[in-house]
């Protein structure tokens, strides 16, 4: 987010739109995906392993937490993980042995709930400023990621970059994507990749992504429209949209579907499919409003086959109510109740 499938099930028309999305032609992917991508309902563990210290940004990844995640009906966690600030900055770019340790253990104790987990790499902001510089650095990490699970069962997912931007953009995002790819499948010849497109993996930046041609892909996107009622209020930004913003007015949700049925058309294009990476609203908004975008943009992206990853557990834009030791029950509902 800003901080500033099966391929027969992409034929399901998406969400009742009235007519075919407007999206321009990108590149058709050279060979349809065969990934092993077992992920339908997901959330985010956002804050906790994407600090530079996990803790420091409120929250710590607890085992009584994947269990919870579970039980809530829940598949799969996506892991935010911060790599750099825990590796060499020179050749060979080693990553320290103790993050390693506490990624293992956060991977087995999902794994111990019976849940799939994707890893990224997170909050690697000089990447996106210095691609050409940072590049040996991310694929040396990625290497080493690569080495450490390669004998992990397929429902461990890599996802090498969260949410190119800037710099990190277009042919320099390309070319960066292939190389991460070759390097991965030096120990991972099959494992699924995630890889989403430019300008914050929105779904312009899926409409224009090239993909490696590589068999075991999964694209991505991510999903924050409308903006001023995803992040009304957010205290990162220094003119956060104000707080007080709906929705559910019926032109909003045509445009939700709208926007969710261009991605489908991508998946069917490219005969690859796609995943719905991050997806939520903020808890400044009201929580009933929260919920009828959750369960707008949810049914979406199911009506058009994809997975998808709730953006996320209690860091902000919160399921779950960490005071209270329970589901935030309205926005839980719309995720997992027709």
């Amino acid at each position: 987010m800003r901080w500033m499938t099966g391929m027969a099930a992409l034929a399901v028309a998406a969400c009742g739109a009235e007519s075919a999305p407007d999206v321009s032609e990108a590149p058709v992917a050279p060979t349809a995906s065969r990934a092993e991508f077992p992920v339908q309902r997901c959330v985010n563990l956002a804050n906790a392993l994407n600090a530079p210290v996990e803790g420091d940004w409120g929250y710590a990844i607890t085992q009584s937490d994947l269990q919870t995640i579970a039980d809530g009906g829940f598949d799969t966690v996506r892991v935010l993980i911060d790599w750099h600030s825990h590796a060499l900055e020179d050749a060979p770019y080693t990553v320290d042995p103790e993050r390693f340790a506490r990624i293992d253990e956060v991977i087995d104790q999902a794994f111990e709930a019976d849940l799939n987990v994707i890893i990224d790499m997170h909050s690697y902001t000089d990447l996106k400023d210095r691609p050409d510089f940072h590049a040996p650095r991310v694929l040396a990490i990625w290497r080493q990621i690569g080495e450490r699970y390669q004998d992990y069962p397929d429902s461990l997912i890599f996802e090498p970059v969260n949410e190119p931007i800037r710099k990190l953009s277009g042919e320099k995002w390309f070319a960066l994507a292939e190389e991460l790819v070759d390097a991965i499948r030096e120990t991972n010849p099959t494992r699924a990749i995630i890889l989403g497109g430019d300008d914050w993996s929105s779904v312009e930046g899926l409409m224009r992504l090239r993909l490696p041609d590589d068999p075991y892909l999964v694209a991505t996107f991510h999903y924050y429209e409308p903006f001023d009622f995803t992040h009304q209020g957010a205290s990162w930004f220094k003119n956060a949209p104000p707080e007080g913003t709906g929705f559910g007015a019926s032109h909003e949700i045509e445009a939700v579907q709208h926007d969710i049925a261009k991605a489908q058309d991508w998946a069917e294009r490219n005969r690859t499919p796609v995943f719905l990476g991050e997806f939520g609203p903020i808890r400044h908004g009201e929580t009933a409003d929260r919920a009828v975008w959750t369960k707008t943009v949810r049914e979406a992206a199911e009506a058009g086959g994809m997975g998808w990853c709730y953006f996320d557990f209690t860091a902000g834009f919160d399921i779950y109510d960490s005071d209270a030791g329970d589901w935030i029950a309205p926005v839980h509902a719309a995720l997992m109740e027709d």
